[in-house]
Formats: structure tokens, C-alpha cells, sequence
């Protein structure tokens, strides 16, 4: 990769912009502590943080910059059936269980079992990198993010054992 997520954030007026680009990087991104930090004085440095009338849609934006990208390098690897599965997943948690009943065939589940597991296994690797950042606004946005991915994570997990899978842990 040629350009960090933090210059890739600051090339971009428009976040559509910038979550394009990350997308084609397929995952193959760099997101250690020291990327996160970078990253998030990128995000500062457009959206300044205020301690009196917080813009509350900056900080929402925060959120799903480092949700989007924790999610997208946890799905590097994957095949693109099962990445825009979990996309969906992630994006609209509400429709997990009438997306496996109406997309998923009997035969995927294994695979979406593996990516899964996969899945959950970068996410604590970063969550690793997340508890390094120093205390601030930067870790706060990440931690942020990682709730989100986790919650939903924990309802992928239910649904997933629920479809028959047993290797996936209770």
C-alpha cells in the first residue's frame, strides 16, 4: 500500500471519497496503534473536538470512520460473498436473521462459519492495538467503533450456532 488511511483520509473532501478508496485496498491496509493515531489526527484535523456545543453528527462520523475501517481489514481474505454478507450484517444488524434465512444456502454456512471465526480473531487483534492508543479522543472514537463491532459480533454469533454450526464457541 502506497498511502496510509490517514492520507487517504486527508486527500478526500467528501467521506464517500475515502471510504471508495479503502475498499479497493481490500483489507490490505495497515491499522496498528500508530496507523489509529495517525488516523485519528487526520479525522481531528477536520473535525476539530469541541468540549462546548459538540457536533454530535462529527462525533456519530468518528464512530463509523473506525467502525468501517476495523471492519474492513477484519474482512481481508475473505471471499467477496462473504465479505458484502458481513458488510450487511454489520451495517444493518436488524436483518441478520432474514438475510441468513433468504441469502444463505446450507452449503455457505461453513464458509461463513471459517470467516466468521476469522473475523472475531482480527477484531481482537486490533481491539490489542485500541488498548495501546494513550487516553484521549482518538482511543475514545475507537473503542467507539469496536462496541458496535462487537454487539454485533455477539448476534452474529448467536445466529450462526443457532444455524446448526457447532464449531462456533457458546
Amino acid at each position: 500500500m502506497d498511502k496510509s488511511l490517514a492520507e487517504i483520509f486527508r486527500l478526500h473532501s467528501d467521506i464517500n471519497g475515502f471510504f471508495q478508496e479503502v475498499l479497493q485496498l481490500d483489507g490490505l491496509f495497515s491499522l496498528n496503534r500508530d496507523d489509529m493515531e495517525a488516523l485519528g489526527q487526520a479525522y481531528f484535523e477536520k473535525y476539530p473536538e469541541k468540549f462546548v456545543q459538540r457536533n454530535l453528527e462529527e462525533v456519530r462520523l468518528g464512530y463509523r470512520i473506525t467502525r468501517f475501517c476495523l471492519l474492513e481489514k477484519a474482512l481481508a481474505g475473505m471471499t467477496a460473498e462473504t465479505k458484502e454478507f458481513f458488510r450487511k450484517a454489520f451495517e444493518r444488524p436488524e436483518t441478520i436473521a432474514g438475510q441468513m434465512k433468504e441469502s444463505v444456502a446450507p452449503e455457505v454456512l461453513p464458509e461463513l462459519v471459517s470467516g466468521f471465526e476469522r473475523l472475531q480473531a482480527t477484531l481482537n487483534e486490533l481491539k490489542a492495538a485500541v488498548d495501546e492508543l494513550p487516553r484521549g479522543m482518538i482511543k475514545e472514537r475507537f473503542l467507539g467503533g469496536l462496541s458496535t463491532l462487537f454487539n454485533v459480533s455477539y448476534l452474529l454469533n448467536i445466529l450462526l450456532a443457532k444455524s446448526g454450526q457447532n464449531s462456533l464457541q457458546e
